[in-house]
């Protein structure tokens, strides 16, 4: 649930400004994947909507919105690989029959400090395809009105974060 005192008006800002420089990416080359790295519409869409595609609270799609000239940042000198993930899912719509096609799937954390914020970065790929950005997110939290540290790194879950 967003905050009673959220700015919308600051939150569309955002959003429109965040929309306007992923849709200007194209690709960028990752020297830990020794491959570039697509930013498609999936990647977007997960920023704002969660693995149940229900949207996320305002707050959160901000927190990532924000992040998301650094994740570039991160990716682009990137040499060290902190999560991989190898898992079968189901994708697109599902058929007559009531099952929906599998594909097998990757995805890759990236965890990096940059301006004293930590931060996790995740990049997928599905069966045959081309990396693309899928996430970011900080990792601090706020507590009673004050930022806190997460202590953990890893989560068992990275491709819905």
């Amino acid at each position: 649930m967003d905050q009673p005192n959220f700015d919308l008006e600051k939150f569309k800002n955002l959003l429109e400004r965040a929309r306007t420089f992923y849709q200007e990416l194209s690709e960028i080359f990752c020297p830990a994947l020794s491959a570039k790295i697509s930013f498609n519409s999936d990647g977007f869409h997960h920023l704002r909507f969660d693995g149940t595609r229900a949207e996320r609270s305002k707050q959160e799609q901000s927190n990532k919105l924000r992040c998301l000239k650094t994740a570039v940042e991160i990716l682009k000198i990137t040499t060290t690989i902190q999560e991989y993930r190898k898992t079968v899912q189901p994708f697109g719509k599902t058929g007559r029959d009531g099952f929906k096609k599998t594909s097998e799937v990757e995805y890759w954390g990236f965890i990096a400090i940059i301006r004293d914020i930590r931060m996790k970065v995740i990049v997928r790929k599905i069966g045959n395809g081309s990396p693309h950005f899928w996430s970011v997110m900080p990792f601090w939290v706020r507590v009673n009105g004050a930022d806190a540290s997460i202590k953990a790194f890893a989560t068992n879950k990275i491709e819905n974060e």
